[in-house]
């Protein structure tokens, strides 16, 4: 799936009116909104289609650092809006850096445990040593997320989620394609209020 600047401008207006709009009827419902911040490794599987037949897996690991703002809807229902950053090595060693924008439906199942997902933006920042500019890096990614978070404290939660590609880091044409996706494990701590 590639997007042209025209489709981006698009999704990204669409996202943010669907915060605007949140947000709008959050704060309408009295909901209680927390800040928080969150990192933790991010270990990344490259997907490379070499053709209808083949697919080679390569995987790597790094970090993700990020903020967070909690809407909650009720005592067990909220909406997590997210920006993250992380940092991954690729085939030849170089850099990835990528821009997450998730926006995730939580839901608590029991007294420490909650489980979530949702869309997923992601933005190719950079890739040492290579011109991104280059047509077949796409710079929107994307992705759908699910995950499960394991309440330590009030404030402080231990987070697993799995990203799955929906669309391609790299094109090469027709059946040859590269896909980015990720299992992150970290902290997030939510500040009182």
């Amino acid at each position: 799936m590639s997007l042209n600047f025209n489709e981006m401008k698009k999704y990204i207006s669409l996202l943010i009116f669907t915060v605007l709009f949140l947000n709008k009827n959050l704060i309408f419902a009295q909901s209680i909104n927390l800040f928080g911040v969150k990192g933790g490794v991010n270990l990344m599987e490259i997907r490379d289609k070499l053709n209808d037949d083949s697919v080679a897996k390569e995987n790597k690991t790094g970090f993700y650092l990020g903020a967070f703002m909690e809407f909650r809807k009720s005592v067990n229902f909220s909406i997590q809006a997210e920006i993250n950053y992380s940092g991954t090595n690729n085939k030849t060693n170089d850099q990835i850096g990528l821009l997450h924008i998730p926006v995730l439906f939580k839901y608590k199942v029991a007294n420490k445990v909650e489980i979530y997902g949702g869309p997923e933006s992601q933005f190719l920042l950079s890739v040492s040593r290579t011109d991104i500019k280059n047509k077949q890096y796409k710079k929107f990614i994307l992705a759908a997320d699910l995950g499960v978070g394991f309440l330590i404290t009030e404030e402080l939660t231990l987070d697993a989620r799995y990203n799955l590609a929906v669309s391609n880091y790299m094109d090469f044409g027709p059946h040859r394609n590269k896909k980015l996706n990720f299992i992150q494990i970290g902290l997030a701590y939510k500040f009182d209020n």
